[in-house]
């Protein structure tokens, strides 16, 4: 019950009273004093009383130091690793300290962790959840981990962990379970806080300036001993590719089953053909369609079922263009049994397509029908499906290399160009005659990643409107990659966001790597460049391919330092 202290009531004043008004005030305070002070004296008595009351209570607590056990809801203990009080959250069974349970208890006065640990390791150093402070960090060997800490035991959002690179190797970091976060730089300072503890590996978030997010430390898997050309790839799901690719010793077309996570297979024979300019889309997730170029300039394909984990049976090769003397290929698939092919007919002349008709193994081809009407230069063309009736194609013109882009349509087995063709006029220079790459993102919008002139710059990228019946340029960007001359590139779309490029011919000598960022207000943001994925690779014509398997990982094949096929997953950081 609260205690009122009593008003002294009307003070005397000599200015506004008479002298009778005065005394009579006097007197009237004089008479409030002992009341008053009697409040006073009931109040501290109160006071005094609470305190014992609030220390009783705090008393009362139950605050042991925790040990395995049942706990009812609000339990309080204190964590025998950190010395913090927690307080239970719910009721039951009890057997992790609290200072590693978050989702059972919460503490009930939350400070940091403050301070620091130096470690120099020459192995992977694994974090808990109480080493949410100044990690310095020096390893001794290459090649080596720092993995964090289980999602689950840790607060949304806390603690955050400030790691340094003191040593002189960089650093790869990754989540609980294997999952790649970031490259820790030499010298570099980064802090990661988790954002969703809902699972082991968690959402991790990093920030420092520039935190590379291209894992390249995976080992390349090896898959024969012969020089190895025409590389080209396609996703068959979330742990298997399938690659195509020229024999060099026999010249004839061969393939082999990619897998994440598992052995790939052993190259094979398709066919027995002298073959050059190799494309290949998986139609489906057991079946792919291979389009080549006869020695002679002839074009065929082939359809390759994939029977098991790691082996592939080849229907027949069907001549699909009797015509010789051109070069290059490119086919995208645009439903389950339906692709369209692209080719040059002949030497210096417009690019040719066709659509295929998959019946169970068996290639039937539409008649042959210019996808546009501009002379091509030989080998360089790309094909992209928009839709199920819609695919884009691009090739580079015969007058100056720049990369040429054309709407066609699919009307039962018919193609037919749409619209008009889009120049990119605004490649600076001279144009190399190497491989671009082309994404389709979605319905509305293509990317295309091409070398320039190194004088202006090293690579465009080209953000195009497909959403029409022709396309229209929205934007380019230019930016140096250090090449030291022309670049082979390819392309692979990660999700309807973000795109991964890859090239030889960069500074690192070997192969290079970079996302790509598409903002929905179409903006083209580059992130960091990973160097020498693959080292000592020739800045030649498809040396290099890749496929994106979710949008994590790319499958990334490429003819090794000793010319041998070579294939290596790379991850990136969401």
């Amino acid at each position: 019950m609260s205690i009122t202290v009593p008003l002294f009531g009307t003070m005397p004043n000599e200015l506004t009273m008479t002298e009778s008004e005065f005394n009579a005030a006097w007197y009237a305070a004089l008479g409030n004093l002992n009341p008053y002070g009697s409040a006073l004296n009931a109040l501290g008595a109160q006071v005094e009383q609470y305190a014992l009351d609030a220390e009783a209570a705090v008393a009362a607590l139950p605050n042991a130091m925790w040990v395995s056990g049942t706990f009812a809801d609000g339990d309080v203990r204190w964590s025998p690793t950190d010395h913090q009080d927690y307080r239970n959250k719910g009721s039951g069974s009890r057997t992790t300290d609290p200072a590693l349970d978050p989702a059972n208890w919460v503490p009930r006065i939350r400070t940091g962790n403050g301070g620091a640990d130096t470690t120099s390791s020459a192995v992977d150093i694994t974090l808990t959840s109480s080493s949410g402070r100044l990690q310095i960090i020096a390893m001794t060997a290459a090649g080596k981990k720092v993995i964090m800490p289980a999602a689950s035991t840790l607060t949304k959002g806390t603690p955050v962990f400030v790691l340094k690179n003191a040593g002189t190797y960089r650093v790869s970091v990754h989540k609980n379970g294997g999952g790649f976060i970031c490259y820790l730089l030499p010298g570099q300072v980064i802090a990661l806080h988790c954002s969703d503890t809902g699972s082991s590996a968690g959402v991790w978030q990093a920030s420092g300036a520039p935190v590379p997010d291209i894992y390249t430390g995976s080992n390349a898997e090896v898959l024969n001993a012969v020089d190895s050309r025409f590389v080209a790839v396609a996703m068959l799901g979330a742990t298997q590719a399938i690659c195509a690719f020229r024999n060099e010793s026999t010249t004839y077309l061969n393939a082999v089953v990619l897998n994440y996570g598992s052995s790939s297979g052993s190259p094979a024979q398709v066919v027995a053909d002298a073959c050059k300019d190799i494309s290949i889309a998986a139609q489906t997730g057991s079946q792919a369609t291979v389009v080549y170029k006869k020695s002679t300039g002839e074009t065929k394909a082939v359809v390759l079922d994939i029977t098991t984990s790691t082996t592939f049976t080849p229907g027949t090769a069907k001549q699909i263009d009797a015509t010789t003397g051109g070069s290059g290929t490119a086919v995208c698939a645009q439903s389950s049994t339906q692709l369209l092919a692209v080719y040059q007919g002949s030497s210096g002349t417009t690019p040719k397509m066709r659509v295929l008709d998959i019946v169970s193994s068996a290639v039937n081809e539409s008649a042959e029908v210019a996808a546009d009407g501009t002379n091509c230069a030989a080998t360089h063309m790309r094909a992209g499906k928009v839709s199920s009736t819609k695919a884009v194609v691009a090739f580079r013109n015969n007058s100056g290399n720049r990369v040429q882009l054309r709407l066609q349509t699919i009307t039962g087995s018919t193609p037919a160009p749409s619209g008009s063709v889009l120049d990119l006029s605004g490649m600076p220079g001279t144009s190399p005659a190497l491989q671009f790459g082309l994404v389709v993102m979605s319905t509305t919008r293509a990317v295309v990643v091409t070398a320039v002139d190194r004088t202006y710059a090293d690579l465009m990228i080209s953000l195009v409107d497909i959403s029409g019946s022709s396309p229209v340029l929205l934007r380019n960007k230019l930016i140096r990659v250090g090449a030291n001359g022309s670049l082979d590139l390819d392309a692979a779309k990660l999700d309807a966001n973000n795109l991964y490029a890859t090239w030889t011919g960069g500074g690192s000598l070997g192969t290079d790597g970079m996302k790509i960022k598409i903002t929905d207000d179409d903006q083209i943001i580059a992130g960091e460049i990973a160097e020498k994925i693959e080292e000592k690779i020739e800045a030649s014509n498809n040396r290099v391919a890749c496929a994106a398997l979710d949008s994590a990982h790319v499958i990334e094949v490429c003819r090794n330092k000793d010319t041998y096929l070579s294939v290596k997953t790379v991850e990136i950081a969401a």
